[in-house]
């Protein structure tokens, strides 16, 4: 279901400009099919010494921006889908819904940022390198691209795994990844405990309930006024949800930019709407791809 345009501007603010450019990138996004080597093969062969280092490099640069890609698609589609709950249950007055879609955006806007911020400039930095390499024309050496496998093998398969598994497939704790954030959000941290102290059991999953009367007993408000509650948050940490959206939306759109320099995925032209003059980032990765 999609979010009034109205509430979007009014909760999101310069960053709702991201909401119809989205509408229109995300069906080319979603055509793409992604092709992974099967690590198993990929051992088997090179075990059998039936790849050549040039043909290996290749698998290595498909595999790396295919799940660029991948993480950078899915980012969004995540983070939109949260920003829309965020407006549904705004416009339907609905306090712990509000807080557990707000509470959904900020943990996403963190993973994702974790998994991203430093993917583009480094795609950037090696974008003819990879290539060369995804062409098959790099065949003097192996090329080692295990610091960026691991940061987007972190986001695509990282779970609540046991102690045995390998440390890049392990989540971390959802602090740490709204940590991330706090830079360009320094709310992030306080709202997102406030906001499970409201969803999980706990004294303020019900406090909110609570009325008082003329005697200061405590009583089930006969009306939740959810509206005014709502409207709290939003006053106490104003920038919140405009920041952890832009944020979010910034990292996974760059690495689309990015991904125009290499022979795999569609091109997105719509990118070339956006004025990126006040994102750094951005800046920075415009001019590596120049270099």
């Amino acid at each position: 279901m999609r979010a009034c345009d109205a509430t979007r501007k009014k909760l999101f603010n310069e960053a709702s400009r991201y909401f119809p450019l989205l509408e229109e990138i995300m069906p080319r996004l979603l055509r793409h099919r992604y092709s992974f080597i099967s690590d198993d093969w990929y051992r088997e062969e090179v075990n059998a010494g039936k790849l050549s280092p040039a043909q290996m490099n290749a698998v290595v640069a498909g595999d790396l921006l295919e799940k660029a890609h991948l993480a950078a698609a899915t980012s969004l589609i995540r983070i939109v889908r949260w920003a829309d709950a965020i407006c549904l249950m705004y416009d339907a007055e609905n306090f712990p819904g509000f807080a557990g879609a707000l509470r959904g955006l900020i943990e996403n806007g963190g993973d994702s940022v974790d998994g991203l911020l430093n993917i583009a400039p480094a795609l950037a930095t090696h974008h003819r390198r990879l290539n060369d390499m995804l062409g098959g024309r790099v065949s003097s050496e192996l090329a080692d691209c295990s610091a960026l496998e691991h940061m987007l093998d972190h986001y695509i398969h990282a779970g609540w795994a046991g102690r045995k598994s390998a440390p890049v497939f392990v989540a971390k704790s959802n602090a740490d990844y709204i940590r991330v954030i706090e830079k360009v959000v320094p709310s992030a941290l306080s709202l997102y405990h406030r906001l499970c102290a409201i969803v999980h059991p706990s004294n303020e999953s019900i406090r909110w309930l609570f009325d008082f009367d003329e005697l200061g007993d405590r009583r089930i408000a006969l009306t939740m006024d959810d509206a005014t509650k709502i409207k709290a948050i939003c006053e106490e940490f104003p920038s919140a949800i405009e920041q952890t959206f832009g944020i979010t939306c910034n990292c996974a759109v760059i690495t689309l930019r990015v991904l125009h320099k290499f022979p795999l995925h569609p091109k997105i032209p719509e990118l070339k709407k956006l004025d990126w003059s006040a994102v750094k980032l951005a800046r920075e990765v415009e001019q590596l791809l120049r270099s």
